[in-house]
């Protein structure tokens, strides 16, 4: 997806676009390499797929994590993403593992993405 192309914002109820630009906070796509943009799906699937020293995940929550990422990846024929619905416990634990994973840019445009929001009570 180059930077000259329309994003189409797509309602959370027809699901998460996950082919979406990742977007720095002058609202700008975030590039990952030439011609090509950081997008929702890469995140997402990285943050799935990332083994951190002190996780205590059992064989099934890796296969469910494995398969979420497949899911999300899409077909192997083509670059996209697809757009999905998730359901919450989905969302939840691709959430947790972008926190442990990501900065707070990163992780903040995930949460956007997949809960529509970032406002939140102020401490």
């Amino acid at each position: 997806m180059s930077k000259s192309a329309e994003t189409k914002v797509v309602p959370l109820e027809e699901g998460i676009d996950f082919n979406a630009p990742v977007l720095d906070m002058n609202d700008n796509p975030i590039s990952a390499g030439e011609n090509e943009d950081l997008r929702l799906g890469n995140l997402c699937v990285n943050a799935l797929m990332v083994s951190f020293d002190d996780d205590k995940a059992d064989g099934t929550q890796k296969l469910k994590r494995f398969n979420l990422a497949k899911k999300i990846q899409g077909s192997a024929s083509d670059n996209d993403f697809p757009t999905l619905r998730l359901n919450s416990k989905n969302k939840k634990m691709i959430l947790d593992l972008a926190e442990q994973a990501y900065q707070t840019l990163m992780y903040a445009r995930i949460y956007e993405a997949l809960e529509g929001f970032t406002e939140g009570d102020d401490d």
